[in-house]
């Protein structure tokens, strides 16, 4: 490595140029884990600064080589192998496999044959580059001065990615325009420097703060123009949905390695992380919230799920025809209705719905690229799983654009299910508690040690829900590990990684109900979807987008039908349950549950009375010595403002002090005795931070809505436990310290 000894590189400027470079660099690998398999990228970007720094100090050829090469095998040796890298078993061992892998891979590069390259050379070639690219900067910006290519390159490269790929570089580009005026207008001034020591004006470097002044009022008002200017819409179609086609690669994957959120076809193999997707999927006009079923799969492999299809034909006015009941007798049925509009980049051939379907009209769809009629549609369901698809007459793929579905949303009594039979239907046990030979004992170990307690089937199906939540499990979805073959993808998540998303949570909740001979079934479709409007008749729209795909749980009780669970951390089930409040009158109970608590504390909004006292002492002090006194005087605003900026940061942030300060005197002070005022003081912080209960709304609604805006259940299982404290007369014994993180979590969401 040729040493730059004609320019001396040490000054504090040639090095935060430097640095800003490598945070371009850093711009570079931070797609590399969306567009990619790679992982552990933390390491490649360690060791990227690590081997900047030792070019960066002009250490000798015969110290920096074989300290970055050393740096290197760590590296891969973190990655790939197990142990400590100074034992004999460790170090060396990755020196061998290296060694090896080098000699392999040469030939095959000398063949041709790169795709074969294997993950381990693939990596050591990386580490070697971006060592390269370093040494590369530190000759080109600061020994040539020239950088205008890497940040126009760095440029090119983002967009192409935010453009192409799953890549949101929003958020980046504004990171790299302030990087690049720095860096143009730093290399400028050192050329200017240079200039006025040539002509014998200045002998020494100078720093102008004036330039690095008016640089960043130009970056600040250029890139806050840039962020509140407003700004068209796209003009032009996403190329991306038309490219896919056109390549091919319109399909679901088995699930390995890194894929992109949305509705897929194909769980046989469950496991990988996958990458954000917030194309619209469809827009939907509803009453309510509700999970938009797709399919259901029946058949656990211990890999993913599987289900044999069993199509009827369908008519497409169902009328008192349904084909595929979700619901028995002791449900509580409610027909509503939906309009749903397909997005255009949408290529869906079958249905989602909420609920019971019931009726399906004004179908708009095309096959071929042609607008189809309603008579040339002929509509199939999977009475298995509950998939309607649609099909042209003339055998034809069919792509829905719109269709409006009347459904029945049911309600479920709890009392109901707690006592509900547990004799199934020859057919729904046989099908419904179907597990692999090979699947492993512990998980059925662990769902009766967490069922042990409880003697129905309601309450053994909550247990499991519960427990992902109140153990150290963790939403993720990325570096999602893949089961290797043999190895069970629920006892991988159970008892090993303990990190997933919708489908380790539901497909892991199913498999331990089955174990206790409980039917259970894994559904996929869509939630929700975010509320975008809200129309004049009461209902909303709402958008669903890729991002809003899922899984869930369905449990079977005999006399209900099947009902849904939500396993999954930080989402809601849509579902309506019902409790009857033992021991109280009826009528009583609903008027004083509508109605306004008087004892629940508002928050702290009349001051009248302090005006009125501020007024009077006003007028009683005022006075005598008033000419001489003068105001705005230099000492007096210095003195004031310090005080005044406090006092407004203090005022701003008078919320989050509050909420501190009841969150440690509940930890330290709550007990049972006190479980009704600590709930009444949630209302009042609620309130406080924008979510005040409204007026004639149920505590149970009020939770419920709480819960939906901080992607929480611990707001109703609160509420739940003061009502049958309040109004149902139960003794406190012991709830506090039960419900005391749901307390907590509430308040520190809210400070979040």
């Amino acid at each position: 490595m040729k040493r730059l000894n004609s320019k001396s590189m040490s000054s504090i400027t040639h090095f935060f140029i430097y640095a800003l470079t490598l945070l371009l660099v850093w711009e570079w690998l931070r797609p590399i884990p969306v567009i990619t398999n790679t992982g552990e990228i933390e390491l490649f970007v360690w060791f990227t600064f690590a081997s900047a720094l030792l070019i960066y100090l002009r250490l000798p050829v015969y110290v920096t080589a074989p300290v970055l090469l050393a740096g290197s095998i760590y590296g891969l040796h973190l990655i790939f192998f197990e142990g400590s890298f100074l034992s004999r078993e460790g170090g060396m061992e990755t020196v061998r496999a290296l060694s090896a892998e080098i000699g392999a891979n040469v030939s095959l590069i000398i063949n041709g044959n790169f795709a074969e390259l294997t993950d381990l050379f693939r990596s050591f070639l990386l580490f070697m580059l971006l060592a390269l690219i370093c040494y590369l900067l530190y000759y080109w910006v600061l020994y040539k001065g020239k950088v205008f290519l890497f940040l126009l390159s760095t440029v090119v490269y983002i967009t192409i990615l935010d453009t192409f790929t799953p890549v949101d570089a929003s958020q980046a580009i504004i990171r790299i325009i302030i990087i690049g005026f720095f860096m143009l207008t730093l290399l400028q001034m050192l050329k200017v420097q240079d200039e006025e020591r040539a002509i014998g004006r200045r002998k020494k470097a100078f720093f102008s703060p004036a330039w690095m002044y008016t640089l960043i009022v130009i970056i600040g008002i250029s890139v806050a123009a840039g962020l509140l200017a407003p700004k068209p819409e796209p003009q032009w179609a996403d190329p991306v949905p038309a490219m896919r086609v056109l390549v091919g690669a319109e399909g679901s994957g088995g699930g390995s390695g890194v894929s992109r959120v949305g509705y897929g076809e194909n769980d046989e193999r469950l496991g990988g992380g996958f990458v954000q997707d917030e194309g619209t999927a469809f827009r939907a006009e509803a009453d309510r919230d509700s999970y938009w079923r797709g399919e259901s799969k029946e058949e656990y492999t211990g890999q993913g799920w599987v289900s044999e299809p069993v199509y009827v034909e369908s008519e497409l006015i169902y009328e008192d025809a349904v084909d595929f009941p979700l619901y028995r007798d002791e449900a509580d049925l409610e027909q509503s209705e939906v309009s749903i509009e397909m997005a255009e980049e949408a290529d869906f051939g079958l249905l989602f719905y909420p609920g019971q379907l019931r009726d399906v009209s004004d179908v708009e769809a095309e096959a071929g690229g042609n607008s189809l009629e309603e008579n040339d549609l002929q509509f199939y369901t999977d009475v298995e799983a509950g998939r309607v698809q649609g099909e042209a007459r003339n055998g034809g793929d069919v792509r829905f654009s719109s269709y409006d579905i009347e459904y029945d949303d049911a309600s479920f009594n709890l009392e109901s299910l707690r006592s509900s039979s547990e004799e199934d239907p020859e057919e729904i046990a046989e099908r419904y508690t179907q597990l692999p030979d090979d699947l492993p004992e512990r998980v059925g170990e662990l769902a009766a040690d967490i069922t042990e307690e409880y003697d129905n089937r309601y309450e053994k199906a909550e247990a499991v829900e519960a427990y992902f939540s109140d153990n150290d499990f963790e939403y993720r979805t990325d570096n999602v590990p893949v089961p290797d073959e043999g190895e069970d993808y629920v006892d991988q998540f159970l008892f090993e990684t303990q990190a997933g998303y919708c489908d380790n949570y539901s497909t892991s909740m199913a498999v331990m109900l089955r174990t206790l001979d409980i039917p259970t079934r894994w559904v996929k479709g869509f939630t929700s979807g975010e509320e975008i409007e809200e129309l004049e008749n009461g209902n909303t729209v709402y958008e669903v987008t890729n991002g809003n795909a899922h899984s869930w749980v369905e449990v079977y009780f005999p006399e209900t039908g099947w009902v849904p669970f939500e396993p999954t951390q930080g989402f809601t089930n849509y579902a309506e349950f019902e409790e009857e409040t033992p021991d109280v009158d009826t009528d009583q109970n609903e008027s004083t549950n509508e109605a306004e608590d008087p004892n629940i504390p508002e928050p702290d909004g009349s001051t009248d009375n302090m005006l009125e006292e501020g007024t009077d002492t006003e007028e009683g002090a005022g006075g005598a010595s008033g000419e001489d006194f003068t105001l705005f005087t230099m000492k007096n605003v210095l003195i004031s403002l310090p005080l005044l900026i406090f006092i407004m940061l203090a005022y701003q942030k008078q919320n989050v002090f509050q909420n501190k300060f009841f969150l440690y005197r509940y930890r330290m002070l709550g007990s049972d005795a006190s479980f009704t005022t600590a709930y009444k003081r949630l209302l009042w912080i609620l309130a406080n931070e924008g979510l005040p209960r409204a007026s004639g709304e149920t505590l149970r609604e009020y939770a419920k809505r709480v819960d939906l805006a901080l992607s929480s259940r611990a707001m109703t299982k609160l509420t739940n436990t003061y009502e049958k404290i309040h109004y149902g007369g139960k003794e406190p014994d012991g709830e506090w310290e039960a419900r005391r993180k749901d307390w907590e979590e509430i308040v520190k969401s809210l400070n979040a």
